[in-house]
């Protein structure tokens, strides 16, 4: 089922053309976006950490505790922006 209306694309199985993914600019990223990566990235540091510590005990130690510094700044830095420039 192919037309020229604007539920072809969503049929054909392509984005629409205002969501192409090189168009987000640095800026385009709010605050809460911003901490759910860094609290994603800190996640991903901790279980690394911890597959780690499997085999090298005080290196997967030292990833953990900073995946959790990392994961747990995230809110931090997120109401010191909110609050520093309102919203």
């Amino acid at each position: 089922m192919s037309g020229s209306d604007d539920d072809s694309d969503a049929i054909d199985g392509d984005p629409p053309p205002e969501f192409d993914p090189a168009d987000v600019a640095g800026s385009d990223i709010e605050p809460v976006g911003a901490m759910i990566a860094v609290a994603f990235t800190g996640a991903v540091i901790g279980l690394v950490g911890a597959g780690i510590a499997l085999f090298e005990g005080d290196l997967g130690l030292a990833l953990i505790g900073v995946g959790v510094v990392v994961a747990l700044s995230s809110p931090f830095a997120y109401f010191r922006v909110r609050r520093r420039y309102g919203s």
